[in-house]
């Protein structure tokens, strides 16, 4: 599912012509734009926390214009169940979480597995996650000198490109998603 939610982030960011198809030159193009933003003290490297600091501002934006994103939808607010022990399951649903996990509130979040480096502020996952964490930017830091260089960036956009350009036509579209069942 990776690759298709790439594609559908690239069409929403990248696709300028919003052809539905997302060719070299747009993905170049938005790589470019993205690197600039995101390169804060304009030296033409990106830090990790200038990438973190980035993100940290993307997701305050987000929040500010999706306040909904923020809470749990399917437990919106204050209602007869808020009045029940918090630690005592409310349905056969929340019993076999109790079971599996240790009583706890609707909506924590479990981290027994997590690697605490990819953790958000507060140790919450999502904060900046697995995309934004130091093994991404590792993995993007190819010379391993704690920064990102406008060709290692597009080294890595390249990488990405062909890997989801499947039947190597030049671009990106839907016809290059594998087709997985419902």
């Amino acid at each position: 599912m990776m690759n298709e939610l790439l594609f559908v982030r690239l069409l929403k960011s990248a696709d300028t012509n919003k052809d539905a198809k997302i060719s070299k030159d747009e993905m170049t193009a938005w790589q470019d734009q993205l690197f600039t933003q995101i390169d804060a003290n304009k030296d033409g490297f990106v830090t990790r926390g200038e990438l973190l600091d980035f993100r940290t501002a993307k997701m305050e934006d987000f929040r500010k214009t999706h306040p909904k994103a923020e809470g749990d939808d399917k437990h919106p607010g204050p209602g007869p169940a808020d009045d029940a022990d918090d630690n005592e399951p409310r349905g056969p649903r929340d019993h076999d979480r109790a079971d599996r996990h240790g009583p706890h509130r609707h909506g924590e979040r479990h981290h027994d597995r997590r690697d605490a480096r990819d953790m958000g502020p507060g140790g919450k996952m999502g904060g900046h996650g697995p995309m934004m964490g130091p093994r991404f930017f590792r993995m993007l830091d190819e010379d391993h000198d704690g920064k990102i260089s406008k060709a290692e960036a597009s080294a890595a956009t390249d990488k990405l490109f062909t890997m989801l350009d499947t039947d190597k036509d030049g671009q990106i579209t839907i016809d290059d998603m594998p087709d997985r069942p419902l």
